[in-house]
């Protein structure tokens, strides 16, 4: 039965936080590039990108109001982004897994912070090349708050401190040499909060599984003849994801529950 409650909280806690997700995603971009009339609060009420019609409370409901729609928009017809109800997806996947593997815990709170500052830092630096300092500096001092708690304070923080001043000197050494910017300021703060929540020592094996995943894009665009910029924030946090998980068994949740 508290394996039950624990599915039951964690599912009606990602589909939320999964919807309150896409309207930072959405709203966040547009407020930082200079349209103050659009915030996190302001509408109070979610509306189409499109018409701009305010949304009724059946049509805000996670995943199924996107299924109920056929996808489209009551109003104008026009497409619903399939990121809305796969960011709620991942979110709520991931909140079960979290809470399965750590229970109700300060832990897994802690986690479940990182997890959906991240799913929103990802998907805005694809879609806008930007890494907002309202998500990205949140991340690090989550990090610094679970190292103090389950980690060590100090690794966490020198963490930090080199994954900035490393990324601080690469853009520099490039922009030097190529006379034209490799990355962004947001770039650093990112890798900051990366090396927050994984000490310095595995800092070097973040940046050399980010920089493989980026070669990795960059030779496909290559032969694909596509020449649009891209973000390098998607591969940092895709290179953690991938530490996090050598690290940590997140599916043995699943292993212990179908054995029970």
């Amino acid at each position: 039965m508290l394996i039950l409650a624990d599915i039951i909280i964690a599912l009606i806690l990602g589909l939320s936080i999964g919807s309150f997700l896409n309207v930072i995603i959405y709203r966040l971009p547009i407020n930082i590039n200079g349209n103050k009339n659009i915030n996190l609060i302001s509408p109070a009420r979610s509306f189409c990108p499109h018409c701009k019609q305010t949304l009724s409370v059946l049509e805000l409901i996670p995943i199924f109001s996107f299924l109920w729609q056929k996808g489209k928009c009551k109003y104008c017809q026009m497409a619903i982004s399939w990121y809305y109800p796969l960011i709620e997806t991942i979110s709520t996947l991931v909140s079960v897994l979290i809470i399965l593997y750590f229970g109700l815990t300060i832990q897994a709170g802690l986690y479940l912070l990182l997890v959906y500052l991240l799913i929103a830092l990802f998907i805005i630096d694809i879609k806008n090349q930007l890494l907002p300092d309202l998500l990205t500096l949140p991340l690090m001092w989550v990090g610094f708050l679970y190292q103090m708690q389950f980690g060590d304070l100090s690794a966490g923080v020198i963490g930090a401190m080199s994954g900035y001043l490393l990324l601080w000197s690469l853009y520099w050494a490039f922009k030097l040499l190529r006379n034209k910017e490799g990355m962004g300021y947001g770039d650093f703060k990112l890798t900051a909060a990366l090396g927050a929540w994984l000490g310095w020592q595995q800092l070097p094996y973040l940046l050399l599984l980010a920089s493989l995943f980026a070669i990795g894009y960059f030779l496909l665009a290559t032969q694909y003849k596509t020449n649009q910029a891209f973000a390098f924030g998607p591969f940092l946090i895709s290179a953690f994801v991938m530490l996090q998980l050598l690290s940590v068994n997140m599916f043995s949740p699943l292993q212990w529950v179908m054995t029970t």
